[in-house]
């Protein structure tokens, strides 16, 4: 465990680096940890990872069931959650247990759930009961993996740990879960968490490539609920319910906008604190004024980790990304002060469901793009390895822009007032562009414009 703290802060560190990273370009998947509190008001989302669960709660708890239990207690504080559930675990064998309070405790070579020999208890395929109520109580359904499969390797804590060969298997594994949800359940999956956040596939691509092949958002988390922590058991629930107290003591908005981890299953200790710990989590967010919603709902209130309702530009990408289109940057910012470049706005303005399936043929094509489609974006500048080379196609294709670029642009060319008046007339040509700057335009002043042309807002 020592070593794991130790990798933990050292990964924290890295993570933090990565988002910075991932703040250059725009992408149709965003890494969702939080977002932008709303003026007036306190949202929170809840996450409940690896179920549904079947087992009772253990030690001390009387409910029939983990999920069952779960779901009672949010209905007591009419609080929706967003359940990141599997498929089954049921065929990830042969294995045998690790060391308990290890983090193989549940399978050296596989994860289980609810534990090893016990799959039947946990996952959508053996519990269409407590799938059914989780969707019929309007609750939330994300996904976890089918069979909770890791991406790729990890080698630190998971190193015997079986992981996919490539991205075609991860996305399979992701297809099966979410056909099965959509036939049996008639529930739309719009989000998904890799399982133990391992994101690298070992064929050098990632969780991103996959959701954006799955039209999923990264669904990722910003405070611990605590629940996996092992000591004793009446420790581990205190430690689900003092930094939520404490946080809300300190601050009374300290978690609005933010997104709770938590487990809808047992901990390495094979216990269920949150059991016992959600009650009085959720009379503490009641008792400050909290609305507990599902991801998507606090999505479609506050999409931005960096702009909030306050921002005049907030309604205008609010509605250009609830339509589908590509404003933000991976770590979920708008950026709205940055100077815009040609491939932004060739990227925020194409349609969505036809950058998608540009996209998806690139993947189902082993990523190689065909010659068309290399030949239209090499004379923007574009390779098949730039974010935004999939746009430019569907662009010239579309009208956008025209076959050989002869206003000589390229992805990294600002945004001028002659560029953006040019590029949205050809989207709409009755549009009145407000454009004041004769310079290099913000992304404020083209999201702003960019609304009006593609929504006629």
């Amino acid at each position: 465990m020592i070593i794991y703290d130790l990798a933990r802060k050292a990964k924290t560190g890295y993570k933090q680096y990565l988002k910075q990273r991932a703040g250059r370009f725009l992408s149709p998947v965003r890494r969702i940890e939080r977002v932008a509190p709303l003026t007036g008001k306190r949202y929170v989302a809840m996450t409940f990872d690896d179920g549904p669960c079947a087992m009772p709660p253990n030690p001390n708890n009387t409910a029939a069931s983990l999920t069952g239990h779960i779901l009672d207690v949010l209905k007591k504080y009419n609080a929706k959650g967003t359940f990141d559930v599997i498929g089954t675990t049921e065929n990830n064998y042969p294995d045998v247990a690790g060391k308990e309070g290890s983090f193989t405790w549940g399978g050296v070579r596989y994860d289980h759930y609810p534990d090893i020999n016990t799959d039947k208890l946990a996952g959508v395929k053996n519990q269409p009961d407590l799938a059914e109520r989780i969707i019929g109580e309007g609750h939330e359904i994300t996904n976890h993996g089918y069979a909770h499969i890791l991406f790729g390797k990890i080698r630190l804590i998971y190193g015997k740990r079986a992981c996919f060969d490539n991205i075609h298997e991860v996305i399979s594994d992701l297809k099966k879960l979410d056909e099965l949800v959509q036939k049996y359940y008639k529930h739309k999956i719009r989000a998904g968490r890799p399982p133990h956040y391992v994101d690298r596939t070992r064929d050098g691509h990632s969780a991103y490539d996959a959701y954006r092949y799955m039209n999923y958002q990264y669904l990722a988390a910003s405070f611990d609920g605590g629940g996996w922590l092992v000591s004793d058991y009446e420790k581990e629930v205190s430690n689900m319910i003092r930094p939520l107290e404490a946080a809300l003591k300190a601050d009374p908005d300290a978690l609005s906008g933010q997104i709770i981890f938590q487990k809808d299953g047992c901990n390495m200790a094979r216990r269920t604190p949150v059991a016992d710990a959600l009650d009085k989590q959720l009379e503490l967010l009641t008792e400050k004024g909290y609305s507990v919603i599902t991801v998507s709902e606090l999505l479609e209130l506050s999409p931005f980790e960096d702009t909030g309702d306050t921002e005049p530009v907030f309604e205008y990408a609010r509605e250009l990304i609830n339509a589908g289109f590509c404003v933000a940057y991976r770590n979920n910012t708008l950026q709205p002060d940055r100077i815009a470049n040609f491939g932004e706005l060739v990227m925020m303005s194409v349609l969505p469901a036809k950058l998608h399936r540009e996209f998806c043929d690139y993947v189902d094509g082993n990523f190689h793009a065909p010659q068309e489609s290399e030949q239209i974006a090499k004379a923007y500048g574009i390779t098949p390895a730039h974010p935004y080379f999939h746009a430019f196609p569907v662009a010239v294709r579309d009208g956008l822009l025209k076959p050989g670029n002869p206003d000589g642009l390229d992805a990294n060319t600002p945004v001028t007032s002659g560029i953006l008046i040019k590029y949205l007339t050809r989207i709409n040509p009755d549009i009145r562009i407000d454009v004041s700057s004769s310079g290099p335009l913000t992304r404020r002043v083209v999201t702003e414009n960019l609304a009006r042309a593609l929504l006629k807002i």
